[in-house]
């Protein structure tokens, strides 16, 4: 167990050798993404109890639209009218896996808003400006972040305009980053803040991300009931290796578990 208040260098080395295990003998990506954010919900605890730190731990990766699994090639054509901008390489962030304090939040299946969202949609910015951040730091930019932001300035505000210091912790990396909001509340960065931030408590949300290869990024977000601070956040950047470690231990074709 980690407490989320406490996460020492020590139990950053401990946990990055624990995730790089977890793709041991998985078959797809989907069965490691699901492994690792099991394993981040179970593991962190409250400095002072057994209690779960995590309400919501998540896994996105970005795949082409003609990769997606059928039933989410229809979510996309769902949430989107112009149907024929949607080419097949257009990219999609697509949650891979979940876990959290509600059944439903262990079924990526049942998300209703985030499931898939092509990164030239006004909605990823809406919705997970923090990866439309880190997509935009990575350069995997479908129709550009920025584009999207001078074409729907009244639905992104300012929180997607430019890469925010105070989020994407290390303007410099191109590789591997971490994006951190230490106050959850009233915070630009995080979506639903009456549905999901006050009700369940969410104090600081943290996630960390890097490129798997060529235009594909990944990213796992955590919704933290403990609050976080500024230097354990720093913490979670090695755990973007060890997390591309784990997939690659599967063909790179291999992405959704088979009904």
């Amino acid at each position: 167990m980690f407490s989320i208040e406490t996460f020492s260098l020590h139990d950053m080395t401990e946990l990055s050798g624990e995730i790089r295990e977890l793709g041991a003998g998985a078959r797809t990506q989907e069965e490691i993404a699901d492994r690792i954010v099991n394993h981040l919900y179970e593991e962190f605890t409250y400095q002072t109890s057994s209690e779960k730190a995590f309400a919501l731990a998540r896994f996105f990766i970005s795949l082409p639209y003609k990769e997606l699994e059928s039933p989410l090639k229809r979510y996309v054509e769902s949430k989107r009218s112009d149907h024929q901008d949607l080419r097949p390489d257009t990219r999609c962030l697509t949650l891979l896996a979940s876990c959290g304090q509600n059944p439903e939040w262990c079924d990526r299946t049942k998300s209703i808003d985030h499931r898939a969202i092509p990164i030239d949609s006004p909605d990823l910015a809406t919705e997970l400006p923090m990866i439309a951040l880190l997509c935009k730091q990575f350069g995997i930019e479908s129709n550009s972040v920025a584009d999207v932001v001078l074409s729907h300035p009244d639905k992104l505000a300012h929180a997607v305009a430019t890469i925010d210091s105070d989020v994407v912790m290390d303007q410099d990396q191109a590789t591997f980053n971490v994006f951190f909001v230490p106050d959850a509340l009233d915070s630009p960065y995080i979506y639903a803040q009456e549905d999901f931030v006050k009700p369940y408590g969410i104090k600081s949300v943290l996630g960390y991300g890097g490129i798997l290869s060529a235009g594909q990024i990944f990213a796992v977000i955590l919704f933290s009931r403990a609050s976080i601070r500024r230097e354990v956040a720093q913490r979670f950047k090695p755990l973007a290796l060890s997390t591309k470690n784990a997939l690659l231990q599967v063909p790179q074709d291999k992405v959704f578990d088979l009904p």
